[in-house]
């Protein structure tokens, strides 16, 4: 009961509202805005200048028929208006006076009505009319004639022309001066002083009396200022004076007067009283149509919140794409009954000006209901959750989906534009056709629809392609993350569609293949260097027992030389199986940083000079030729001493190994052009060819001698590389032919740096 009477009172809102339309629609002020409710007074108004504009024509003309229809101030019915020569006849001048011509007129149906205008009444037996030519005029003496033809006109033209002069004067005589009036007028002009005519409804009242009435228009024959206090002028005032002057001078004047307090009851007071009740009408209007909506307004979201989704009706359950259609049909046969049966009936209860906003109030009333029974079922499919369910674009999606996953992206995208071409063109079609076809609310509620529908498809297609770019960019941030080396970035997949999300799930499992590889890579490398540290521990334990033991039989002083040489044997290499632990241990230790590292200020050129030094004579032995160029003055560094002597050892003795004999090692130390690195540079010349690349010789067991004829466990340059990279420093191995070249380069620390330093 509560939802039927919030539904009842909603339409009665919507038909107030439609009270309110119908009362400014038909008032003459429609379409001129609010503004002119508070602005505009009786006498800016079109109906008074009107009215008006047309009086002071009929005064003018008062004053140029009076003496032609009057005789001693009497109209004279007797007196000749006109002289004609009938153009069929040899007769001579016909003179008709005004009685007959008003009776000819008579016999052509002419009359005057209470407004003095010239009405037509068919007759069917109407004697004709012949041509004449017109001798003179006495209401117009002075006529401008173009062409002889100009003379010519029908006796009936001429009897109706006698009558519309006459309706002008009686116009002037009977209304403005027969009777009382708020227009009052004074025409005055002066031959002589004896000599003057005066045109007036007002005798007794002076030229600022009548000023003082209210509005008034004042113009002079001896100036060219129109005095007046109109706010919109009298047009052509001073030019009818002028044109109506008798005595061809400038001593006139005339005086257009209006009593604005409309105390006599004439055609002004009544036209005052139609022009404020417009206003109140229009008011009027504007305060239903305001209450009327606001009440629509408010209905209509209480009949909203008042559907729970909990009922469907029969409407309902169709699907949502039938249920338009239905709709829209049943609208269309809806207005034609209203525009073929309600407008009809209702035509007949109103006058003709009103028909058409009848019909309109019937087809907008039409479209709103049926407009409104659908937008119901649409709230109740939405919280019922079937709106996307129950619908037929929802299972075409879906076998689309499934129809357009196993299709490139290319064939998707040009399937779909066409379609969606397609549709725009039926759409834009639709539209022009039922604007140059429709009218009234029809043709504007089709175009309407159709407008909506092409607007609700274009926002459909820019959000897709919008989504999609979304989702594009996902992958891409995806794809960017994962080389960038985060394997394990994940796409949120929940708001990706169709293939795209199939792509995405997919990036997602190589990314988790790629973090399961790296973490098992990881693994093995752990495992690596911790079997490589316990294996190294667990033999350096009995190796250094064997190489006590060996020294210990070495103090025996045995004399057997050939035992001798098997004891030399046996220190020789258990002395370097300890070597290659310890390397082991270190290399371990290095390449997972996993070191404790004693930072302090290095003077690289001193630490550089004391290997050269301790190196010299092994370098001799080899027959190798130490060639440096070091600066005379400190370089510091920031390093542990231990740890970057242990990196000039491991690269010194690389070299000493593998360096051909009889050759130059050339050692140089630089600094950058803005001081801020040093450089340490080794090169010498292999002794064997280097058919290995620079980054395979830093790999741990991996020797310049592919024979592996020298001595070398291949852990020196793997150690040094690692140890400078932990100080902070870079290492790059160059080789060009058989030239061998190890670069090393450290952060220069200055003055400033320890300043800073200290300071902190």
């Amino acid at each position: 009961m509560k939802k039927f009477t919030i539904l009842i009172l909603h339409l009665s809102f919507a038909v107030f509202a439609l009270i309110g339309i119908g009362l400014m629609f038909s008032n003459s002020n429609y379409g001129r805005g609010l503004s002119w409710l508070t602005t505009e007074s009786f006498e800016d108004s079109s109906l008074f200048q009107e009215k008006f504009q047309s009086d002071i024509r009929c005064i003018f003309d008062y004053v140029n028929y009076r003496d032609v229809f009057e005789t001693n101030g009497e109209l004279d019915f007797n007196k000749e208006i006109a002289s004609i020569s009938y153009m069929s006849l040899n007769t001579s001048e016909t003179t008709y006076t005004l009685d007959e011509l008003i009776r000819y007129a008579k016999a052509q149906g002419y009359y005057l009505d209470d407004d003095y205008q010239v009405q037509t009444v068919p007759i069917d037996d109407k004697i004709p009319s012949p041509d004449v030519r017109i001798n003179w005029k006495a209401y117009q003496p002075v006529e401008i004639l173009t062409e002889p033809a100009d003379a010519i006109m029908s006796l009936a033209d001429l009897s109706k022309e006698a009558l519309t002069c006459l309706g002008n004067y009686y116009k002037v005589s009977n209304n403005l001066i027969g009777q009382p009036s708020n227009l009052y007028f004074q025409i005055y002009y002066q031959y002589t002083e004896t000599d003057t005519s005066l045109f007036t409804n007002t005798p007794d009242l002076s030229v600022d009396q009548l000023k003082a009435l209210g509005e008034y228009c004042y113009v002079s024959g001896s100036s060219l200022i129109v005095d007046s206090n109109f706010n919109i002028p009298p047009a052509g005032m001073s030019a009818m004076a002028e044109s109506s002057n008798p005595y061809d001078n400038n001593n006139y004047y005339a005086i257009i007067a209006l009593d604005t307090e409309y105390t006599q009851n004439d055609i002004y007071q009544d036209l005052e009283q139609v022009f404020y009740r417009a206003k109140i009408m229009y008011a009027a209007g504007v305060l239903c149509l305001f209450i009327g909506l606001a009440g629509c307004l408010i209905t209509l979201y209480q009949i909203i919140h008042s559907i729970t989704g909990r009922t469907l009706y029969y409407l309902d359950k169709i699907t949502f794409e039938n249920s338009l259609i239905l709709c829209a049909i049943c609208t269309v046969l809806a207005l034609y009954v209203g525009d073929k049966v309600i407008c009809k009936l209702l035509h007949t209860l109103f006058s003709i000006p009103h028909w058409n906003y009848i019909d309109m109030a019937v087809q907008t009333s039409i479209i709103y209901v049926f407009c409104l029974i659908e937008g119901l079922s649409i709230i109740r499919r939405y919280k019922a959750h079937t709106l996307w369910s129950n619908s037929m674009f929802r299972s075409f999606r879906k076998i689309a989906s499934l129809y357009f996953l196993r299709k490139k992206f290319t064939i998707r995208l040009a399937v779909i534009y066409s379609l969606f071409l397609l549709t725009n063109l039926l759409l834009f079609g639709g539209i022009f056709i039922a604007a140059i076809t429709s009218e009234g609310a029809l043709g504007m509620s089709l175009s309407a629809v159709l407008g909506i529908l092409l607007f609700l498809l274009d926002f459909w297609a820019f959000h897709n392609l919008f989504h999609s770019c979304w989702e594009h960019d996902k992958i891409n941030e995806a794809i960017i993350g994962i080389a960038d080396g985060n394997t394990s970035y994940q796409i949120d997949l929940e708001l990706f569609t169709g293939k795209e999300k199939v792509l995405a799930q997919r990036i997602n499992n190589i990314g988790m293949g790629l973090e399961s590889a790296l973490n098992e890579q990881v693994k093995s490398e752990r495992l690596k260097a911790d079997l490589i540290t316990n294996v190294s521990h667990d033999i350096k334990t009995p190796l250094t027992s064997i190489i006590n033991y060996v020294d210990l039989i070495k103090r025996e002083k045995i004399q057997d030389p050939k035992i001798q040489s098997y004891l030399d044997i046996l220190e020789q290499k258990s002395q370097r199986l300890k070597n290659l632990t310890e390397d082991l241990v270190e290399a371990s230790k290095a390449s997972s940083g996993n070191l404790k590292l004693e930072i302090s200020d290095i003077d690289l050129v001193q630490l550089v000079q004391q290997t050269n030094g301790e190196f010299e004579e092994k370098f001799d032995s080899h027959h190798l030729e130490l060639v440096t160029k070091i600066p005379e003055t400190s370089i510091i560094i920031e390093a542990d001493g231990r740890r970057l002597w242990r990196v000039l050892e491991n690269l010194y003795n690389n070299t000493f190994k593998y360096a051909m004999e009889n050759s130059r090692v050339y050692v140089d130390i630089e600094t950058s052009s803005d001081n801020s690195q040093v450089f340490f540079t080794i090169k010498n010349v292999s002794a064997s060819p280097l058919n290995i690349s620079p980054d395979e010789l830093t790999e741990r067991f991996v020797r310049g001698d592919v024979a592996r004829t020298t001595e070398g466990s291949g852990l020196g340059l793997s150690i040094a590389q690692s140890l400078t990279q932990l100080q902070g420093g870079t290492f790059e191995i160059i080789i060009d032919g058989d030239l061998f070249k190890v670069h090393i380069s450290f952060p220069i620390k200055h003055e400033s740096d320890k300043a800073e330093h200290q300071e902190i």
